[in-house]
């Protein structure tokens, strides 16, 4: 279940690959709980969409991003920092999950992650990294902007695209900057006619999915954006599982716009290939997912 509750941007594929290599287990700006003060308006529709596209279009960026989860009354937080490159082809990230250290490091068609000092099993034979092919993800869960994993901004933002309507909020500063908050509610429905043709089966697939598992028609999200580029989203949502209702908080900031350095991927003597026991484990969880 961890891979789920944190597909969209949460650490995602670090807790997934942490937990099928059995190494075990709020921010600044959760979603608004309302559609904001004004009314929908095609133009702030307009402008979210524009700002998503300019964002991704950009050759890198840093972000940090903070999360919770909360069932049974427990929360688990996750923060961290990172950068991207080419619209996420590559990029790494230092994220903190419950007191250990976990690096991320994304060079397609891989995921790299870091198993915490302590946390070794005979899964990872030893080996200090693990790694899946991104598709791992995109099989099971349909197209790239979830399938991708890893705390990929490029992730979230291909969700703005889907917006059915949007509001705004007002202004606010972020990082300094004067930005425009909104919010928008993305039509699941809508997401794979907002992908390229190639990704659109896939899209489909993965917007019927969340319907599912959030037992809802849209996601809320609430989006910042200054000088015509996003500088933060946030999110909140729930996910059915059989036994509780998970309750999630993300919210990620943009920064820093511009190419950034390049990343290298752990040396192969260093890594322990997991995607098939991956690939179980997130057929598994999804399994245990859904609303009724």
């Amino acid at each position: 279940m961890s891979r789920l509750l944190r597909a969209l941007g949460v650490s995602v594929c670090a807790g997934a690959l942490l937990v099928a290599a059995g190494c075990g287990g709020g921010g600044h700006g959760a979603a608004a709980t309302n559609a904001g003060n004004g009314a929908a308006n095609p133009a702030y529709l307009a402008a979210v969409t524009r700002a998503a596209d300019a964002t991704d279009q950009i050759p890198g960026y840093k972000f940090s991003i903070t999360s919770t989860t909360q069932a049974n009354g427990k929360n688990v937080e996750v923060s961290g920092t990172g950068s991207i490159n080419d619209r996420g082809s590559e990029g790494a990230a230092r994220l903190q999950v419950e007191g250990k250290t976990i690096e991320e490091v994304i060079s397609k068609p891989y995921l790299y992650v870091s198993v915490p000092s302590g946390s070794g099993t005979n899964v990872t034979h030893g080996k200090p990294w693990v790694r899946a092919d991104l598709s791992t993800f995109s099989q099971s869960f349909g197209s790239s902007s979830i399938g991708a994993g890893s705390s990929n901004p490029s992730e979230v933002l291909s969700y703005l695209r889907a917006a059915g309507t949007v509001t705004r909020v007002g202004d606010d500063q972020v990082r300094g900057v004067s930005s425009t908050h909104y919010h928008a509610l993305i039509d699941l429905s809508r997401f794979a006619s907002a992908l390229p043709p190639s990704q659109q089966v896939a899209g489909r697939k993965e917007g019927k999915l969340l319907e599912r598992v959030t037992g809802a028609k849209t996601l809320p999200m609430d989006v910042w954006i200054g000088a015509g580029r996003i500088d933060r989203v946030a999110l909140a949502f729930s996910l059915c599982t059989q036994q509780v209702r998970v309750q999630e908080t993300l919210s990620m900031d943009i920064y820093d716009y511009g190419r950034q350095p390049a990343v290298t991927p752990p040396q192969a003597s260093q890594v322990t290939d997991i995607a098939a026991k991956l690939k179980s484990d997130v057929a598994k969880a999804l399994a245990q997912l859904g609303c009724h």
